[in-house]
């Protein structure tokens, strides 16, 4: 919805997956330690501005969710945007075609 609510993302063009991995390691060697990586995968045209508001927002409604571990000092947060380039990176969308009948 944060997303969204800026104008420069489209409700219908947005997805969340969740991939968990039980083979990991911090530098340190302390099982208790975790991170969260949040990945958007944009198309190509937004300004660094924008890009820079979606990791805001993101890495706000990471510290929100997860706060139990910021307040532990147990978990590193990041975020990250790859912007896909027309022409080399596809999408076929079923669904919106869907929607679309």
């Amino acid at each position: 919805e944060a997303l969204a609510d800026t104008g420069h993302a489209p409700r219908l063009g947005m997805k969340c997956r969740l991939v968990a991995s039980d083979k990991y390691y911090i530098i340190d060697g302390n099982q208790e330690f975790k991170m969260a990586n949040l990945l958007l995968r944009l198309r190509e045209g937004r300004a660094e501005e924008v890009l820079l508001e979606f990791s805001e927002i993101g890495m706000a409604l990471m510290k929100k969710y997860l706060a139990m571990d910021v307040e532990e000092k147990s978990i590193i947060l990041s975020t990250e945007i790859k912007e896909l380039v027309k022409g080399q990176d596809l999408t076929f969308n079923s669904i919106r075609l869907r929607t679309q009948e």
